[in-house]
Formats: C-alpha cells, structure tokens, sequence
C-alpha cells in the first residue's frame, strides 16, 4: 500500500532540492563573532540551560497551583514552593519581564525617534535601548497597607501594590524587583503588625462612603529607601493621625519594628559606595535580556545575624481627605524622625564598556573628587539608581566634549543628581526644583566637593515655569540646559520659552523624560517651532517588567 511506502522512495530529487532551497530561503542568519547579537558557544549553552530550568519549573509548579486553588486546606509550606510564579504573573510590575525591551512604549518609542534621527542627518540613526538586571533593582518603594480581607471585620494587613487602574491590593512578599532588603521589611512590618492588631487603611469604597477619616484605619502606606552600600532600610510608617498627639498603638509599633531590626552602624552607612563584585553578563545590551542578566546574587544585604538591617525610621503623618491619592504629607510639620541618620548618602559609580561588558555604555572621563548624594525620605530618588548612573553617565560623556566649558542651568533638578555629577565640566551651575526639602541637601553635597568647585554650585527654590518667567538674565547666558521634568513632561511655559523666548544662547538642551508620551508631545512642539532639532537620542528601561522607558534627548538649536 502506498501508506507504507518508504518517504525516500516516493520524493524526487527535483522535490528534494526545492524542499533544501526553500529551506535555505528561510534560514535565519547566524550572528559572526564580533557582531552584536554574537554569543559564543558558552553563552548559547547557558540560554539553553536558563530556558530548560524555566521551562522544568513551570511544569512543576503549575500542578501545585491548580492544586491549592482546588483543595484550601492544603499545607502552606508547600504553597511557599509554588508562589513565586504565580506573584511574578500576578505582580503589575512584572508584566512584560520575559521582553522587557520589546514592551508595546519600547515600539513606539523607537518608530517616533529614529525618523526623527534620519532626518537631522545623523550618523547614528538607531535609537539603542539598554537595560540593566531584570531582578533586585528597585531600591525605592511606596508600599499601600490594606485589609487582608474587607467583607469582614479584621486587623490582619496586606502589604503590596494595587492592581493596574484599580485599588485592589496585590501582595508582593517577595517580589523579584525589590531589593532583598525590602522584602525583608515588609515581613517585618506586617508580623508588627499583627502582633498588635494595628488597624489597616481601607480603600474609599461603597461601603465605607459614611466612614470618618479616623475610622478608615491607622497604616495607610510604608515608603522603603534602601542605602546601597549597606543594604540598610530607610523606613517610613505613612500613619493616618496627626503629629504631637500621643498614640499608644503607635509607639508600640515602632518598638516592635525596632525590636526585629538591626540599626545600621554609622560607618556602614556613609562614605562612597564599595566597588561592585565582579561581574558576567551575556548578549548585547540592547538586545534579548534573558541572554545577558546580571547574577541577581550580589545584591544581598550584609549582616552578621538574621536581623534586618535598619539605616532609619521615620513616621509621616497623613490624616488627608481619604479620596486622596497623596501618599506622603511633605509639610516638614507632618513628619517625625525616629532613629538612625537622617540621609542615605549615595554616590555614582559610572560604568565603563569593559566594566559592564556591553558596547554602546556611556565611558565618561570620571570626576577627580566624590559627589555625594543626600537623600531623606522627604525628597525624591530614581528607584533604580543603577541604571540612571547611565543615563548622567551619558550627559557627563556629552557635556565634556563641547568646546568650552558651558554655563549650566538644571530644571526639575531634585537634590542635583545630574547637574552636581557635571560640576567639573561647566563653568557654572545653577539647579532648581520646587520642593523646599531639596536645598539642604543640595548644599550639603557642596560642603563635601572641592574649596574651588564650591562657588560654582547654586541652587534656586523654584518651579520650572518661575524659572524661564523670572531668570531672563540667567538664561540670557545658559549654554547648557538640563531639563528631567516628573511624568506629566514640560510645562506650558517652559514650552513657550523655548520655542518662542530669548533662548538663542542654548548650544545643548539635554531631556530626560521618564514619561514618553509627555515626551512626544513636547518633541513635537520643539520641533515645529523651527528652533530646535533631535542630534541624539536613546532608551534606557529603568522599570523591567513594567511597560516604561526613560528616553534621553540631546536637542541643538536649528542653523
């Protein structure tokens, strides 16, 4: 019969070769060593491996989750085996880590740019993207405390995130972006209080519409600061009550969140960060990021017990209207410090191409003398201070190939993170921000610099759009404009100057946007004001697993 014919028997040659020519047609080209996507035999067999144990471990735990949703009553010890899947799936910040440099903005980022790119005449017309390690990264966190269960009356608190455009509450206990060491303060926190029987926050709902703000609980968030040369915590309790009144419930809480924790030594807290432990990455940067991760291993905090390690304490008091969605009260009256310094101190280490293995980092000429960052919880600090490094890293490496040393006004300055870490490659700077609590740490950054770098640093209190309408004379000289606007992008008058005000004497104006949406927008107005055109721009994804990029922007005005 002809079903038991033998295959050789029935194919013709003529078949044969058109079958191995289409076969030819759709081979997929091999990376040759020394292109980007070249991995050597080592590195592929590694992939092969990583994708084989994830693989295995799907098919592992996905039994045990079906199980537990079918039988409650199963044992927790081995629901802990099982988790750790499901809170990656579950978790809103890890929605695209498998392809965090192919999320839906990273597209659309790079179909706005690269036109934009071609059409100034530029050499290089590819808008790169880079990433860092996928896990651990995040040492900042605003954490919502919430009910366990809100159908009925109980004390027992939730720690975690809110579902994308909701406020329903997903516990993360061990989130694989957080720092080790935040993780570890949320279980301290939530066993306190437990402990106590401390009230948590509830949501504004139906149900609790005619509920006074004291009745909606007493934890309303925790704010978790991580000093990266200790792996210590900066913690603050976001309380729903007001400063100076005593409260029992309260002072138990601290005590008992003390009683768990280690306080930092003094020396371990300050100084310049130790160098990073070597490491291995695979692949290009910008390319798949499961080929060249970082060993999630060396960042682990450093203790010599099984206590957490505590850098301070903080309460801030935010008895605010309950349909806020304010987490912090920042009046210097609504906050309280407990214990512990009352700044992490940080530096910025800049990598070179050699120390990160990767080509396309930013090598920047280092800075002579240390730049010391303060950060209290008062004031705003890039949750992945890692990546960012590149980001200034790239502006240092820029700025330092004009011509002349540039007069430098920095807007949406913070504590100066950029601008302070470019203090030997301008003539003069002058940072600004509207938060009143960035100025002392501003100027105590100064006091540690150089006698004669000092004189060059200043800082004004005032918004961006103060700025550009009261500095005429200021930015009459500014050569080099720094502007790292919040999500929401520049603000209407900050547009109008630069599209239309005396502003002729800008020779580079550096955006880093962490909003691309905004970014677009105000690109576009930029663009069409026929002053201004986009001589370098690239991605850098500061949130793996979430779909952001923060897109650096070299703009030169238009001859």
């Amino acid at each position: 019969m002809k079903d038991n014919i033998p295959a050789s028997t029935t194919t013709t040659p003529a078949a044969t070769k058109t079958a191995k020519k289409k076969k030819h047609i759709f081979k997929k080209k091999i990376p040759q060593k020394g292109d980007p996507d070249y991995l050597s035999p080592t590195q592929l067999r590694n992939r092969r491996k990583r994708k084989a144990k994830k693989k295995t471990k799907l098919q592992v735990n996905q039994p045990q989750q079906q199980q537990k949703s079918s039988d409650k009553s199963s044992g927790a010890g081995n629901n802990n085996k099982s988790n750790s899947i499901d809170e990656e799936l579950k978790d809103p910040s890890m929605k695209y880590i498998s392809y965090p440099t192919k999320t839906p903005i990273v597209r659309t980022a790079k179909k706005y740019i690269e036109p934009l790119l071609q059409s100034s005449n530029n050499n290089n017309n590819t808008f790169h993207v880079y990433i860092g390690p996928l896990y651990h990264w995040r040492t900042v966190s605003k954490l919502a405390v919430r009910p366990v269960d809100t159908t009925h009356n109980n004390n027992k608190v939730a720690i975690g995130l809110f579902a994308e455009n909701s406020h329903s509450l997903l516990p993360v206990p061990k989130c694989k972006a957080h720092h080790p060491s935040i993780n570890q303060v949320v279980e301290v926190v939530t066993k306190s209080c437990h402990e106590l029987n401390v009230t948590p926050y509830e949501s504004n709902t139906a149900d609790n519409e005619s509920k006074s703000e004291e009745e909606m609980g007493q934890l309303r968030y925790i704010g978790v600061n991580i000093d990266r040369s200790s792996g210590g915590a900066q913690l603050t309790l976001v309380w729903n009550g007001t400063n100076g009144e005593e409260d029992e419930v309260l002072d138990k809480l601290v005590d008992a969140i003390l009683s768990k924790m280690e306080i930092c030594k003094s020396g371990e807290t300050a100084g310049e960060e130790p160098p990073m432990k070597k490491q291995r990455r695979r692949g290009r940067r910008g390319g798949d990021n499961k080929e060249w991760q970082v060993n999630d291993d060396i960042k682990k905090p450093i203790s010599n017990n099984n206590k957490v390690r505590l850098h301070s304490l903080w309460i801030n008091y935010n008895s605010s209207w309950k349909h806020s969605n304010r987490i912090f009260e920042y009046d210097e009256s609504c906050w309280r410090h407990v214990t512990g310094p009352t700044s992490i101190t940080e530096h910025l280490r800049f990598p070179t191409p050699k120390s990160e293995g990767q080509k396309g980092v930013a090598d920047p000429a280092p800075l002579s003398y240390h730049v010391p960052l303060h950060f209290p919880p008062t004031v705003f600090r890039q949750a992945n201070l890692d990546s960012f490094t590149n980001i200034v890293g790239r502006i240092r490496e820029h700025v330092l190939k004009m011509s002349e040393k540039p007069l430098c006004v920095e807007l949406y300055g913070g504590v100066g993170t950029i601008a302070l870490n470019l203090s030997d490659a301008v003539s003069h700077v002058v940072s600004s921000d509207e938060n009143p609590n960035n100025l002392k740490c501003f100027q105590d950054s100064v006091k540690q610099l150089p006698a004669e770098i000092q004189p060059l640093l200043e800082y004004k209190q005032k918004n961006a759009a103060d700025m550009v309408t009261s500095e005429s004379n200021l930015f009459q000289k500014c050569e080099l404009l720094v502007l790292d606007p919040p999500r929401k992008g520049l603000e209407e008058e900050v547009i109008d100057f630069l599209c239309k005000g005396a502003c002729s004497s800008i020779k580079l104006l550096v955006y880093v946007s962490c909003g691309f949406q905004a970014f677009q927008r105000d690109c576009d107005a930029l663009l069409a004001s026929g002053r201004w055109k986009v001589d370098f721009a690239e991605g850098h994804v500061l949130f793996p697993g979430s779909d952001a990029i923060e897109t650096l922007a070299f703009f030169g005005p238009k001859r």
